[in-house]
Formats: structure tokens, sequence, C-alpha cells
């Protein structure tokens, strides 16, 4: 896993763009802290310059000139570590007391706040900003009173180091994390990757792993798992579909040759070619009923078919199939009834749900032997839809087995022996699962039940 590779993943460029939001943040909080704590400091220089001014001029005002030189000398002695500045300066310009030598250039003749540099004492050593406020005296004197602020500028120089260090250190921690993080998030999707590569080789078996943490990439896991299963469940069906239609198709189509070959061999006899035609066309008809079920189940599974959807009264749909089907029965001596409830109402296409009505009763005729019963009912389901019912006393489905019946080609008879194609049940199912509906397949305790449930039709807004 190369770094090139973390350094052009999405996390890790996310991370940067969060990295210099956060960082601009950070420097205006801190830049603001700094400017705050200064003006905080200079204000107190302030209030501590005004306090010692009124003093003094207090002095001054009962005292003069004589007892303000007293007391700036005085306070010129106690001030040991040189924070405060004071000068008092005569008419010609000289300063008659106080801490400084000369009266500063760039005070020159203003009066109220200013700011200068004090030089050093000492040759090589730092100059010191000082805040001083400049007032008028009698006779053309002056006072200035001021305080160093080498204090304030050693805790804001202390707070940009602060700043500096701290943005480096943060700009270092989001890098580093950054990078670890994408380096997890990425062999997580290397993971996915190699696991993806595996079944694209022919591996259907493999599947995501879950870290456990419940997290996007094990939802997207799960999510990529169960498409998997599915897709695997799909293409066994497809398999035992192919195996199935294979031998359901080369049964007839091996007697269909055979007949033709006995006729060929055999004496020119007008009578035996028409029968042979005869049996030739029946197995045709029934693999035209394969494949017209096969393409009535993939009509089914479209969901362009919702664009046929209109209003279909299933209570008469019954009636039609049970009229269409009671002759049948009777020839195979079977009771059967037909009871609907009316207006009822179900949003489908038609000649699906009547293909798939008929296919429930034709089996169900198919297999109750001789004095059974079938029944046919339509009633209102409790949550406004529709149930239709078909219910037989032949042998019924095994429990084990009622989910496998719904898929295509799957018959219980394994010898495939009896007629039929085992697509009807498939078809009822694909169906089923076009019209919102649920297939349960019960039992009749003797026989079979096939209830499906349709929903109730939404309210035309």
């Amino acid at each position: 896993m190369r770094p090139a590779s973390l350094l052009r993943t999405t996390t890790f460029r996310l991370a940067l763009s969060y990295l210099g939001i956060f960082t601009v943040s950070a420097v205006a909080l801190l830049a603001l802290v700094s400017w705050s704590t200064t003006m905080f400091i200079e204000w107190q220089v302030q209030e501590t310059v005004e306090a010692e001014a009124t003093g003094l001029y207090e002095v001054y005002r009962d005292r003069g000139l004589v007892g303000l030189a007293d007391i700036i000398s005085q306070r010129t002695r106690q001030d040991i570590d040189g924070r405060a500045t004071y000068a008092l300066r005569a008419g010609d310009g000289h300063v008659v007391v106080g801490n400084l030598r000369a009266w500063p250039g760039e005070v020159g003749s203003l009066l109220g706040w200013v700011r200068f540099n004090l030089q050093p004492a000492v040759e090589g050593g730092a100059s010191v900003e000082v805040m001083a406020h400049a007032y008028e005296l009698a006779d053309g004197h002056r006072l200035l009173v001021g305080r160093s602020l080498a204090d304030a500028n050693r805790v804001k120089s202390a707070i940009n180091r602060a700043l500096g260090w701290g943005l480096a250190l943060t700009i270092q921690l989001g890098v580093v994390g950054g990078y670890f993080t994408s380096r997890h998030l990425l062999q997580r999707v290397e993971e996915m990757s190699r696991i993806a590569r595996r079944i694209f080789g022919g591996d259907t078996s493999q599947r995501m792993t879950l870290s456990g943490s419940d997290d996007e990439f094990d939802q997207l896991a799960e999510s990529f798992n169960e498409m998997m299963d599915e897709l695997e469940r799909l293409l066994e069906g497809i398999r035992t579909v192919s195996d199935n239609i294979a031998h359901d198709l080369r049964t007839p189509l091996n007697r269909i040759r055979s007949r033709i070959d006995l006729v060929l061999l055999g004496p020119n006899d007008g009578e035996t070619y028409r029968r042979t035609l005869e049996e030739t066309m029946a197995d045709a008809d029934n693999l035209l009923a394969t494949f017209n079920a096969i393409l009535t189940i993939s009509q089914a599974e479209s969901s362009g078919r919702l664009e046929r959807f209109e209003p279909v009264d299933p209570g008469q749909l019954a009636s039609d199939v049970f009229e269409l089907y009671e002759p049948l029965a009777e020839e195979k001596s079977l009771t059967m009834s037909c009871e609907v409830a009316s207006g009822l109402c179900l949003r489908g296409d038609r000649h699906l749900l009547f293909q798939a009505v008929v296919n429930l009763v034709d089996n169900a005729v198919k297999y109750t032997p001789a004095g059974g019963r079938i029944s046919l009912t339509v009633v209102p389901a409790a949550d406004g839809g529709v149930t239709l019912t078909v219910a037989d006393t032949g042998p019924g489905v095994p429990e084990e087995a009622r989910e496998s019946v719904l898929d295509r080609f799957v018959r219980l008879d394994s010898t495939r022996s009896t007629p039929g194609n085992g697509l009807g049940l498939s078809l009822v199912q694909a169906v089923a699962r076009l019209h919102g509906a649920k297939l349960t397949l019960g039992d009749n305790a003797p026989g079979l039940a096939v209830r499906l449930d349709f929903p109730p039709v939404p309210a035309e807004g």
C-alpha cells in the first residue's frame, strides 16, 4: 500500500479540507485572543498612567514645580525595574528631572497619549516601547508620564509563539491522522476489492467480512452480501432451469424425431401419416405451451406491465374461471364451488391475473382425485385488500417443498412423467410480485390451499 495511493484517496483529501477549515478557525480564534489580551494589558497600562499622572498633577497644584520635581525624583529612585517613565521638561527643552536623558523626539510637541521607543541604556540592548501621556504645564513646562509595554509585548509574543506551535502541531497531527485514517479505510476498501475480484473470477461463495462496528462499510458489506445471496440464488435457479428445460424439451423432441423415423422407414400408409402428424402436433403444442408460459412469466416480471394496470373486479374474474373449469371438474367427478364477495376491486393486469387464477384451478383439477372438492373464494381482507383462495383435497405439497415449487420447472414428480412443465406456480408467483400480493401455500387438511393476499387499492388523489 503506497503512500501516494493514500494521498489520492477521498478520505485523505477530505481530512485535509477539514484541517484547513479548522486551521483558519484556530488562527482567527487565537488572533482574537491575542488582540484581546494585548488590548486588556494596554488598557491596564493606561489606567496606571492616568492614576500616576493624576497624583503628580495634584502635587503640582499644591506644591508647584519644585514639589513636582521632588516627587518625580523620588518615584524615579523607587522604580527599580524601570517600568515607569517620568520626565519634566523646562521651557527651553531640556529635561529638569526624570529617568529620561532627553525629551523623546517622537513626542516632540505632542500632547495626550503617545507611543515611543526608549533606547537602551546599555549598548546592544533592545529598545523598549513606552505608552505615555504628555501634559502641558505653566511657563512652557511639560510633564511626561508613561509605562513600559515590555510585559504586554512579552505576553503577545508568547501568545504568537503558542499560536505558531499550536498551528504547526495541528497541521502535523491532521496530516498524520488523515494519513492513518485513509490507510485504515483504504485497507477495508482493498479487502472489499479483493473479495469482489474473487467473485468476478467465479467464486460466488465469497462474502464481504463485517468489522462489527455497524458503520457505513458494514452496512455496505451487508447490502453487498444480500445482493450476492440473491444473485447466487438466481444463478442456481438458472442452472436448475437450464437442466429442467433441457430435459423437458429433449423428451418431446426425441419422440417427434423417433416418430418421424418410424414413418419414413415404414410403409406408405396415409392413416399412419395422419396419426403421426397428430401426435407430432400435440407434442409441438406442449412445446409452444412451455415457451408461452416462459414468455408470460417474463412479462409478469417486467415493470412495464404496470402501465396496463386497470380496475379489476376479482369476483368476476373468479366467476369466469369457475365457469371455464366447472365442466372439466364434473368430468373428473369433482365437486367445485365458487364463493365471491361483491363490490371488491383491485388494480392490475386483467390478463395476467386471469392466467394466474387459471393456473391455480388447473393444478387443483389436475391433481385432485375423483370425488374430491375444489373451492374458489374471493373475500375482503382485514386491511382493506382482497384475499383470493383456491383450495382442494388433493395430495397437497409437503411443507418442506412449498418454497421450491415456486421456482421454474420444479415439479414434485422427480421422474417428470406426469403432464406439465413446472411453470404454473412460477407464473402465479411472478404475477403476485407484480401486483404486490403475497402468495401463501398452506395445508387444507387434506390437500393444498393457495392464498393470494392483494393490497388495498390506493385512493386516487
